[in-house]
């Protein structure tokens, strides 16, 4: 009779996922094609797979298999701080493989939804050797990360197959931290707990979750991890304690960088931000813009290096996952996008020190950017609301050429500081044009109606460019 059930057994083990501590059902899905479509290569592992979903996709991949056994080989053999955990790694390698395999059901369980058949398709115990091999090559690489992360030099590190490069390094960051480049962090629990044991209980083992901490930079903090690396890097830079509310993704902030600048807002790189100074592997985002009563936004510099993007985009797909997660990163790149429109919001960024381009991006890579990076997005929380309502309605009334052009149909001069540098320029100097005593006056009357001629021209093409964006 009870094998009359056995086909229920994969919707129980669903349902006992839902609320369970360390698992957490559907967690490791496929990117949204929306997402995806913006930047495949953000999603897409370069060097190092890890779990079932891109497993020997491209012969790169394959050709990594190799240095994942020699860490997965260094992994068992480490030795602990305890005699009890120096154990020989043949035995400690059937304890994890007995381990693994109990937890075929709640792995199965995180590779729900959208990935469930290509879990369905591999047998449980091939799930489970690829549990192993890459939980025990993913710690073992974790660890060194640390170790690498302090010793800046890399020297000890030349033979390395992954070390041995500052690139290889940042390629390999970008890797482990895609959506589906995960395996469930309690795989790296139970396998780090085999073999370094502990007498605590695994909910309160703090471990794994702080050598994955040193590697990416966070402090060290007494949680004990999330779904999976992706999720804990959320968990380690979003207050989760605040309450938070979501709703519908839009563009809320209607005034680019330099329409902000021309009605008077003054644009500044906030001052001790935890981003001053960053370690050159560490990618912080700081959510901390402020805009005060007397006109003055603050915004954390943001980094652009080469793990920024990958690891936003990968963040944002994770929020777009769940609905019950606080979609902060989203928010804030829908901040960015209303603050850019064109390029010369991106020059004037750079030039705040709001935007530090350590990539040495052109222009229009780092638009491409900031336009595309929250595409595909449905929902947002309320993180820069109520700022971005105060700057949309900001109106300094110290400039009457400002005044009157704020009056101009769509988003003229909003898209760009193009045409607001022109009839800033023209605003100022018609009346010193026509009380010359230097200029004939039929070269006045044909300079004036050039120069209106030419700002009509130029409305008329960003209009239409800001239709057509």
């Amino acid at each position: 009779m009870q094998s009359d059930f056995e086909w229920m057994v994969p919707i129980e083990v669903m349902l006992g996922s839902l609320n369970h501590g360390e698992v957490q059902a559907c967690s490791i899905s496929s990117v949204p094609d929306k997402l995806w479509e913006a930047n495949k290569d953000a999603y897409q592992p370069k060097h190092i797979s890890i779990g079932p979903l891109h497993r020997g996709a491209t012969r790169h991949l394959q050709l990594m298999e190799e240095p994942k056994w020699k860490y997965t080989r260094e992994f068992l053999e480490r030795q602990g701080t305890k005699p009890e955990q120096n154990r020989k790694s043949a035995i400690r390698l059937r304890e994890c493989g007995f381990d693994i395999l109990k937890l075929n059901q709640i792995i199965c369980a995180s590779y729900g939804g959208s990935n469930n058949k290509i879990i369905e398709e591999i047998e449980s115990k091939e799930i489970a050797k690829i549990m192993i091999v890459d939980g025990c090559f993913l710690l073992e690489l974790l660890i060194r990360l640390g170790g690498y992360m302090e010793n800046q030099s890399g020297t000890c590190y030349k033979s390395d197959p992954i070390l041995k490069t500052e690139e290889k390094v940042l390629s390999v960051l970008n890797d482990i931290a895609m959506f589906e480049n995960q395996i469930p962090f309690v795989v790296l629990k139970k396998l780090y707990r085999k073999v370094f044991p502990d007498g605590i209980e695994i909910k309160d083992d703090h471990r794994v979750a702080n050598i994955v901490r040193k590697a990416f930079g966070y402090p060290l903090t007494s949680s004990s991890g999330g779904a999976h690396i992706l999720h804990l890097m959320h968990l380690s830079t979003v207050d989760q304690n605040q309450q938070h509310e979501g709703k519908k993704a839009k563009l809320e902030l209607l005034s680019c960088a330099t329409k902000l600048r021309a009605s008077g807002v003054t644009i500044r790189a906030k001052l001790n931000s935890p981003n001053q100074n960053p370690h050159k592997l560490v990618d912080m985002f700081d959510f901390g813009i402020s805009f005060s009563d007397s006109g003055v936004l603050e915004i954390p510099p943001l980094h652009v290096k080469k793990t920024t993007e990958v690891k936003w985009r990968n963040l944002i797909a994770w929020e777009q996952s769940k609905i019950w997660i606080r979609c902060q990163y989203t928010s804030y790149a829908l901040f960015f996008n209303g603050l850019i429109c064109c390029g010369h919001d991106i020059e004037l960024l750079l030039e705040k020190g709001v935007i530090v381009n350590e990539l040495n991006k052109s222009s229009e890579d780092l638009l491409a950017l900031f336009r595309t990076i929250s595409n595909g997005a449905e929902h947002m929380d309320l993180s820069f609301s109520e700022i971005s309502s105060r700057l949309n309605v900001y109106d300094y009334k110290g400039m009457k050429v400002n005044k009157v052009l704020q009056k101009l149909p769509i988003r003229t001069w909003h898209h760009c500081r193009c045409v607001f540098e022109i009839v800033e320029y023209y605003g100022r100097n018609w009346y010193n044009i026509l009380i010359s005593d230097h200029i004939p006056t039929v070269w006045k009357f044909i300079g004036i109606v050039a120069a209106a001629l030419l700002l009509v021209l130029t409305i008329m093409q960003t209009y239409y460019s800001s239709h057509n964006r």
